[in-house]
């Protein structure tokens, strides 16, 4: 177990690193968000136009089969490209959050395998018991070097 300190040590650092690990993962899915916003507005653009080709077919010949204008067909073909642009942000943002969660999991996991073992080397095995032969060789090799 370690000292008070080094227990508020260990407590600020990990704080530290949550407070960059999270900023990262904010920043990220911000920019994701600024390219969503940017695609739903061009898609708003896209069914405004569909829209009033759509009117102007309608008024202009009322038989007219409006999906066989080749304008369109064009403006439902980008939308369809748009939205799933879309669909492929949404699950940008979904993977960021995953790979970023696996990140903390994994640093905690190794954290506690470190910890676990300075506390089996805290434990004893740099100190030889008081009994130990090589406690006792220590000391007459001492005691030699003061003759």
């Amino acid at each position: 177990m370690g000292s008070l300190w080094e227990d508020i040590r260990d407590g600020i650092r990990d704080g530290i690193e949550l407070v960059v690990d999270k900023t990262e993962e904010y920043s990220k899915i911000g920019k994701i968000k600024v390219d969503i916003i940017g695609i739903k507005r061009n898609i708003e653009k896209g069914f405004s136009e569909l829209g009033g080709r759509t009117y102007e077919i309608l008024k202009e010949n009322k038989k007219k089969n409006v999906g066989a204008d080749a304008d369109v067909k064009r403006l439902i073909d980008e939308l369809m490209e748009l939205e799933k642009s879309l669909d492929e942000k949404k699950n940008e943002i979904i993977k960021v959050r995953e790979e970023k969660e696996k990140e903390r999991r994994e640093r905690e996991e190794s954290r506690k395998k470190t910890a676990e073992e300075t506390d089996a080397t805290d434990a004893g095995e740099d100190v030889p018991p008081a009994d130990s032969p090589v406690e006792d060789a220590e000391i007459i090799s001492e005691k030699k070097d003061k003759e």
